[in-house]
């Protein structure tokens, strides 16, 4: 696979789930804080919990 394919399929990728965590965080926020994430410490880009 070239580069620049690769990289495009990244920019694509990173917008639609970008725009999916956005809606689903949107959603679950009035409903359920995470308690799970300690306040302050934002998550490492790029590491997303599955």
């Amino acid at each position: 696979m070239d580069f620049e394919l690769f990289r495009q399929t990244c920019q694509q990728f990173l917008r639609t789930s970008s725009q999916f965590l956005g809606l689903a965080a949107a959603a679950c926020q009035p409903a359920m804080p995470v308690p799970a994430l300690p306040s302050g410490q934002p998550l490492p880009q790029g590491q997303q919990p599955a």
